[in-house]
């Protein structure tokens, strides 16, 4: 059954509850309880806003979407919906934020295996080829839902009433079950005026065939991240149904442990809010001395001299995580098709307090040479952006370099390696 308000979301009300009870834990945290009680009320609203303004174009809300940014397109969007619509595409065509949404799908194993794939959307939806990321993130869609549950049947193949979504903001009624319908909606008649709708059945048959523009290809990747969500809350009520009840002790750890995370994540916010991106350039102090310069040099000197097991500590957390003890296999199988005979690093954009893009030009033989971007962020051992001066490690997210090496290809086995 679908959400008819975020405010009926169970964590919503559960968290409702713990405030009330307040009280009972000390005066010290009626303050801060009041805060987040204001905070609750706020992502309610822009929640139900969102959907009141965008239902009836699909679009879904998501937990990677930013809420104070989403929160301003809908107080400002008066009776211009297709202006509002254009803001919140922005929001997406973002070559900064874009990155940080799909972060987030690395928790996800059938996800990550599909993340290749994702970061050649990307560079697809940035270079304007629109129509590929559709086509990609479609086939991304599909094969994850196919993968995540034993039930073996793609996203395309799912009715509405399986897409309801325990505890998520996706299960809003006007959420993923609501724009499911047009998602799977049957066309055999060839369309050829353009389309605005993530209209998969007939993009991928063939019978809709002006697709090709930036309103569809976002949203996709809306669909992407909504379909995430989904996912994560099949797990997350999997995980609840197995939970005792709380009690009075229970709700008081909760809280506190709920308190802590949003005070750290309120100084986060005030951190990321304060920055001011920035440029280095060969030449400059600040370009030899910056961390991300630093890790890249050590990184591609790594790659040089094939020390796979040094590379590899320079890899986000997630690498590691994912293969334990295999990570270090899992990076020379990926890197040594690929040999680097010389590099130069070119520039760093800082863009946020926790996250920054080095571009730089690697030169792999046989005149086979790429300028790359190597995507940096600086991450706790749970693979979490995490500025300064919370505990960090600058590593390499992006870490597979199929990902990033565009049109050069490695060798043919039994031939020389570029």
């Amino acid at each position: 059954m679908a959400y008819e308000s975020a405010r009926d979301l169970p964590s919503y009300l559960e968290l409702e509850r713990q405030l009330k009870v307040v009280r009972f834990l000390g005066r010290s945290n009626r303050k801060l309880a009041g805060a987040i009680r204001l905070q609750l009320r706020e992502f309610g609203d822009t929640v139900d806003a969102f959907y009141d303004l965008f239902g009836g174009k699909h679009w879904i809300f998501h937990d990677q979407l930013p809420l104070e940014p989403v929160r301003t397109i809908v107080a400002n969007a008066g009776e211009d919906v297709d202006g509002a619509e254009r803001k919140l595409i922005e929001l997406y065509h973002d070559a900064e934020s874009l990155p940080f949404m799909i972060l987030p799908l690395r928790k996800l194993p059938a996800m990550r295996r599909r993340l290749t794939l994702v970061e050649r959307a990307r560079q697809d939806y940035f270079a304007g080829r629109y129509y590929a990321t559709v086509q990609v993130l479609l086939s991304v869609m599909d094969g994850f839902v196919n993968e995540f549950e034993s039930v073996r049947r793609g996203l395309h193949a799912r009715a509405p009433g399986e897409l309801q979504a325990w505890d998520s903001v996706v299960g809003h009624h006007r959420g993923l079950q609501h724009a499911h319908k047009t998602f799977t909606k049957g066309r055999t008649a060839t369309l050829e005026e353009p389309v605005y709708e993530l209209y998969r059945n007939g993009i991928v048959h063939g019978s809709i065939l002006n697709y090709d523009n930036l309103t569809v290809a976002t949203k996709a990747w809306n669909r992407l991240f909504a379909v995430a969500d989904w996912a994560a809350a099949r797990l997350k009520e999997q995980e609840h149904q197995s939970k005792e009840p709380a009690t009075l002790s229970s709700v008081g750890r909760q809280l506190k442990e709920l308190t802590s995370t949003a005070l750290r994540q309120a100084e986060i916010n005030r951190v990321n809010e304060k920055w001011n991106p920035c440029r280095h350039l060969p030449g400059s102090e600040t370009f030899n001395v910056h961390p991300a310069h630093t890790q890249t040099r050590e990184l591609l000197n790594c790659w040089m001299r094939r020390n796979y097991g040094s590379l590899s500590d320079l890899l986000t957390h997630d690498l590691h995580i994912r293969h334990g003890k295999a990570a270090r296999s899992e990076v020379r199988r990926a890197y040594d098709p690929f040999r680097l005979s010389a590099f130069e690093i070119l520039s760093i954009r800082h863009d946020t307090a926790a996250a920054c893009t080095v571009t730089a030009t690697l030169d792999h033989g046989s005149s086979a040479t790429a300028e790359v971007e190597l995507r940096w962020v600086r991450e706790d051992d749970q693979s979490y952006p995490m500025p300064e001066p919370w505990p960090g490690k600058w590593r390499l997210v992006t870490w597979d370099p199929r990902c990033y090496l565009g049109r050069i290809t490695p060798p043919r086995p039994g031939t020389a390696p570029h």
